[in-house]
């Protein structure tokens, strides 16, 4: 076992070094003791085994960098029992472990001696970690100098090529550009598929989950969920947003979109017949609104999940609503084989607005997608929400969730050229002038034809 945490809790006085005379006084006498303490972690309870992916999710404030810091020895518990066997490297936080008036090149033996490497083990890493932060111009210039972007790519580069039994890596690599992020995700698969316990907090949902294979969910310093990392996102996705009251729901202008029933549409039994949802376990939500059954149809109206390129699926869904939902919504996810989120989009984004729903209430809707992806297999997901009471227009309260449903196979016709090349078709326009004879520039600036 790499990490074991028992019953551990973190808590903070929130007036120290802020003492007034009254504060002292009622500290001198042991009342309003608690009343001062914020507790980060409250008996907080797991392990993580070697070699193990594992991710801790949840929202800001949660405890999840706390957690971090007590592995990495930065800050010990209140109470509780921690265990950490083996040499552990962090990058936690931008520039931890940097002196700003050393050079970059000081700071990494400072990084290698804090962590009780030698500096001849250093020397033979110094050369990979400079390439692959990608800093010789600037690795002997104060660190003070060094953009956020540089300070990441120099804290990642000596987290990981100093062969830590143990990586932790928090969302610090946000700052890095795009180029950066994919070098890095490349080099954490490669030192996980080598055995490396690597423990993991993000926001970043799609990255996780191609990542890591178990996760923490934390809501408060408390330990909401533990287990598959799947369940724990949708968990964690539970948690964002809150129902609007009563009276409270916003009113929304009718979408152009929306003009009244659809025709194509399959009645409830023809839907519940041939349901994909049966054998379905990966499940989700409270169900005020819920997703009864669902059928998958191509374009002659025949059950399939197989598509050409640019073909079209059909995804008719029946959904119940079991307490009054003034603004139902729905949507869907559809995710690549690496679990990357390749689309999502649902009524909200098509300014598509259904119509409110009573409790005991049925909705047959339908979505009509085109697959402009690349061949392949992928996921998907369904989902039913309202708008949320807080986070702004992008955030739902999630009441029905299903995952990994499919596989959608998507054909190609090789022997004939695919109508585009990569993850997804782009919309593209070309476009050409009229056939004119060549010009040239003389050596006076002047323009002369030639044939």
């Amino acid at each position: 076992m790499a990490i074991h945490f028992e019953n551990v809790s973190k808590a903070y006085d929130l007036h120290s070094g802020t003492r007034t005379l009254f504060s002292s006084l009622t500290a001198i006498t042991g009342s309003a003791k608690d009343a001062r303490l914020f507790y980060a972690l409250k008996d907080v309870s797991f392990h993580i085994g070697r070699g193990e992916a594992f991710v801790i999710i949840g929202r800001n404030g949660a405890g999840m960098s706390t957690i971090l810091k007590i592995i990495a020895g930065i800050t010990k518990p209140t109470s509780g029992v921690v265990e950490v066997n083996g040499l552990v490297s962090s990058l936690i936080e931008l520039g931890a472990g940097f002196h700003p008036d050393l050079t970059g090149r000081e700071n990494i033996y400072l990084s290698g001696a804090i962590l009780g490497i030698s500096k001849k083990y250093i020397d033979t890493k110094f050369k990979e970690i400079v390439d692959f932060a990608e800093l010789w111009d600037f690795i002997d210039v104060p660190v003070k100098k060094y953009s956020s972007g540089m300070y990441a790519r120099l804290g990642f580069s000596v987290a990981v090529s100093v062969d830590p039994e143990i990586l932790i890596i928090d969302e610090i690599l946000s700052v890095g550009d795009i180029f950066f992020q994919q070098k890095c995700f490349t080099k954490m698969r490669e030192i996980i598929h080598k055995g490396t316990t690597f423990i993991f907090v993000t926001h970043d949902t799609p990255a996780l989950q191609n990542l890591c294979d178990r996760a923490i969910l934390l809501e408060g310093g408390r330990v909401e969920y533990l287990g598959n990392t799947t369940e724990a996102v949708n968990k964690y996705y539970q948690k964002i947003g809150s129902r609007f009251g009563r009276g409270q729901q916003p009113t929304v202008e009718k979408s152009v979109e929306n003009r009244g029933c659809s025709e194509g549409l399959m009645n409830r039994v023809e839907i519940i017949e041939h349901s994909i949802l049966e054998d379905n376990n990966n499940r989700h939500g409270p169900r005020g609104l819920e997703i009864v059954a669902a059928r998958v149809v191509d374009e002659s109206g025949a059950d399939t999940f197989e598509v050409p390129m640019l073909g079209k699926l059909f995804f008719h869904i029946l959904l119940r609503a079991n307490q009054d939902i003034p603004e139902p919504c729905a949507g869907m996810h559809l995710y690549d084989r690496m679990g990357n989120l390749v689309f999502a989009a649902g009524t909200p984004q098509r300014h598509y607005l259904l119509p409110s729903l009573a409790a005991g209430e049925e909705l047959v809707l339908k979505f009509d997608l085109t697959l402009s992806v690349g061949p392949g297999e992928y996921t998907f997901s369904l989902l039913v929400s309202e708008p949320s009471a807080e986070g702004g227009p992008n955030i739902g309260y999630f009441h029905d969730q299903f995952d990994l449903l499919g596989p959608v196979r998507v054909l190609a016709d090789f022997s004939t050229v695919l109508p585009y090349y990569g993850i997804a078709q782009l919309p593209m326009k070309i476009s050409h002038g009229a056939v004119v004879k060549g010009v040239t520039v003389s050596t006076n600036g002047r323009f002369r034809q030639f044939s």
